[in-house]
């Protein structure tokens, strides 16, 4: 089922069941976070079972396993029987809201059709306009920054070395003394301390490792009896080796007006058979065994040259950065 995630809230999905009156389980499972939703419901005297997603169902765009089971009733009370209905569940934002393109119920039903398709032209070269939650896995560089490869909203939530040492929906936030910040130009994390300080100078590269000589009047390990102590380097927050899991929220909250204007136009392409290629992007053609050679751009955009020139800003070919 897809579903389109778009006020009002909540939204109501609907399946149909083998019989009417009866009670079953619905499980959504969140393949993401691995959790799972359990609900006991009643169907319907039409033989249908309904369900209101709220919450993160309604704030995120996200895609979910539907399973529908059976309701045994046991001495221990109600268990998960045979399964009746499995399904997949898509709760996505359009980019473009089909009641805003047709009046009747069978215009917007068909624009529908049109504005998922010409969705997924788009998220096939952009990668999609979406907001939702995402796990990201790292280490630790030996800086005072953790790079990001994606485009990061909110931190939810932190864990350094398997250990949660900050959640934002949990109050203090941060459960040790550090609180966690995207920077400004949400190219990275920083750590700043929760106990204020006058001023903090960030290294922005690995401080270098230099051999030093022995040495009789100055130590290089602090051994608590001497006051000759000389550090080898300066501390940094996120220590090299560092295995750091972070829950953020990532994308777009809200879809650019190029892209919205972008996808008014293929669904215009769409609607009036402008995208049909056989029909465009020909080389040569001959009559004679009917040889055809098409241009190489048939595979390479939309179809459309302006939609091209509106996408070509948010088409990268370097997913996240690394070593060649």
């Amino acid at each position: 089922m897809r579903t389109l995630r778009k006020p009002p809230y909540p939204i109501t999905i609907s399946y149909v069941v083998p019989t009417a009156s009866s009670a079953y389980y619905l499980v959504i499972e969140n393949p993401g976070d691995q959790t799972e939703t359990e609900v006991y419901l009643t169907s319907t005297s039409t033989s249908k079972v309904t369900y209101d997603l709220d919450d993160d169902f309604v704030r995120y765009d996200r895609s979910y396993a539907i399973t529908i089971y059976e309701s045994h009733i046991t001495s221990d009370g109600h268990e998960r029987g045979d399964i009746v209905v499995e399904d997949n569940l898509d709760v996505s934002r359009p980019y473009l809201d089909p009641a805003s393109l047709g009046t009747t119920a069978t215009e917007i039903t068909e624009y529908t059709g049109y504005e998922a398709l010409a969705r997924a032209i788009i998220d096939s070269l952009t990668g999609g306009f979406y907001y939702r939650k995402t796990w990201i896995e790292v280490t630790g560089q030996g800086t005072d920054y953790l790079p990001l490869w994606v485009k990061a909203y909110r931190i939810l939530k932190v864990y350094e070395s398997s250990e949660l040492v900050y959640n934002s929906l949990a109050t203090p936030h941060s459960l040790g003394s550090w609180e966690y910040l995207i920077t400004k130009d949400k190219s990275a994390i920083i750590k700043d301390p929760v106990t204020a300080t006058t001023s903090f100078d960030r290294s922005e590269r690995k401080p270098a490792t230099i051999p030093f000589a022995a040495s009789d009047s100055i130590g290089f390990f602090d051994t608590g009896d001497s006051g000759n102590f000389q550090s080898l380097t300066s501390g940094v927050t996120f220590g090299q080796g560092t295995d750091y899991i972070l829950l953020l929220e990532t994308g777009h909250k809200v879809v650019p007006y190029d892209i919205q204007d972008a996808t008014k136009m293929l669904i215009d392409d769409i609607k009036c058979g402008k995208l049909d290629y056989y029909k465009r992007y020909i080389k040569n053609y001959q009559t004679d065994q009917f040889k055809i050679e098409y241009d190489p751009r048939m595979i390479q955009g939309t179809g459309n040259i302006i939609v091209d020139k509106i996408l070509s800003k948010y088409i990268s070919p370097i997913t996240r950065p690394g070593i060649l």
